[in-house]
């Protein structure tokens, strides 16, 4: 349903790729992140050195490092509580310039629409309690009517794996 298609230079991190999935899809509050490569864990290191955990590694790797294959895939998650899991894989390798940016978008989903529970025009608010129960999607108007409503509850409809889930109000 939720789709990017990225280009990204071979000596990019997978700290800038974190950085540029954080952006454009998954940031709310600051959550710590991880990429699962084969058997290695690659992540933004906290208060612990790296040899209290050999299988766990700095996101300071060069992409063109660790995933050296065509078809390659492997996964990525975002927030250890309320975890957002991509699952990643490598469609090629080319020559050539991609311009400055180390990681560029080339293509996404359309967003899809989801209809108000209660009229069927196209929501534009999501409650994340009711989300993974059903009855979660809703207009303006007809929110109100829901058994959750407040305020505060409510998150916007946004084109991201991330909808509905901590405080994540959208992306670039």
């Amino acid at each position: 349903m939720f789709w990017l298609d990225l280009e990204m230079k071979a000596d990019a991190t997978l700290k800038r790729l974190d950085r540029f999935l954080r952006d454009i899809w998954l940031e709310c509050c600051g959550h710590l992140s991880a990429f699962r490569i084969d058997q290695a864990t690659y992540t933004i290191p906290i208060d612990h050195p790296f040899d209290d955990f050999p299988d766990e590694r700095s996101m300071n790797y060069k992409i063109g490092d660790v995933l050296r294959s065509h078809d390659h895939t492997f996964g990525y998650e975002y927030d250890f509580g309320s975890t957002t899991y991509l699952k990643l894989r490598v469609m090629g390798n080319q020559e050539g310039v991609i311009g400055r940016s180390p990681v560029r978008l080339l293509a996404r989903n359309d967003p899809p629409v989801w209809p108000c529970e209660m009229c069927k025009q196209p929501a534009t608010l999501v409650c994340p309690f009711c989300l993974y129960e059903g009855r979660a999607f809703y207009c303006e108007p007809h929110s109100r009517e829901h058994e959750c409503d407040e305020e505060e509850v409510w998150l916007p409809v946004v084109n991201s794996p991330r909808m509905g889930t901590c405080g994540y109000t959208g992306g670039a």
